[in-house]
């Protein structure tokens, strides 16, 4: 069974590396055309003494265009041929298929933005007893970019998280598979992912606390450079910090 507070005294730093085998990532850094390049990003990673890193073969930028399944399965094939088995691997997906055929090919965790809720993503991570990253998402939004009205907004993610981790342990998913992510930069305004940043110390707790602020707009308004972005989170107990780290 994958457990958490085991698995992360296996990482050398609590940097979660960020790759993209995608064509249209937000930040232009997807590798979908460039494969050759991947071992490079093994190379990069060795220097910055990263051994977790972070798979995602489909685009989740505001107003992103869906791909088959077919397709989200050919470019993690196109990531699996050069595969580096030395360093741990989670697959940032919301696809149960693609989920699965990663775990099968020793990924250890399950990254899905969209909050975990379909049946077939909980099976599929208790199916491999892997580890699960789940984000926060309102059980009211239709999508991970759906704008929800909060009153105060670290007061209903926290209720959000709470609802979404019981769910998953009545569901028979482990605690200790599971860790949280504060979803910022999804279906919230910029000013509540910069209010949630400065307050990720409250989330700090009973599950591990990944938080992905890398590259995005709200960032803009906390006027901190990258080196102050990533102090704040390591000064305030987070357990992994998920950063782009190629250009």
């Amino acid at each position: 069974m994958f457990s958490w507070s085991d698995f992360l005294g296996k990482l050398s730093n609590n940097i979660l590396g960020i790759v993209n085998i995608t064509n249209d990532s937000f930040t232009g850094d997807g590798l979908l055309h460039k494969s050759e390049k991947i071992p490079e990003i093994y190379e990069a990673a060795l220097k910055l003494d990263i051994n977790f890193l972070d798979i995602g073969c489909v685009s989740t930028k505001p107003n992103f265009t869906p791909i088959s399944t077919e397709d989200e399965l050919n470019r993690l094939n196109t990531f699996m041929r050069y595969k580096n088995d030395n360093y741990y691997h989670s697959i940032d997906s919301f696809n149960p298929t693609v989920a699965h055929e990663a775990l099968e090919n020793n990924f250890s965790v399950v990254n899905d933005i969209s909050g975990a809720k379909e049946e077939k993503m909980i099976e599929t991570v208790k199916r491999h007893s892997s580890g699960l990253i789940v984000s926060h998402r309102n059980q009211n939004s239709l999508s991970i970019h759906e704008k929800i009205n909060y009153k105060d907004i670290v007061k209903d993610v926290k209720r959000d998280l709470r609802l979404q981790v019981k769910n998953l342990l009545n569901r028979g998913v482990n605690k200790n598979q599971v860790a949280i992510d504060l979803g910022l930069g999804f279906a919230k305004t910029q000013e509540e992912s910069a209010t949630l940043f400065e307050s990720i110390g409250e989330f700090v707790g009973e599950y591990p606390l990944v938080v992905g602020y890398s590259r995005k707009k709200f960032t803009n308004l906390l006027q901190a450079s990258e080196d102050e972005l990533l102090m704040h989170c390591q000064n305030h107990g987070v357990s992994l910090v998920r950063l782009h780290f190629i250009d």
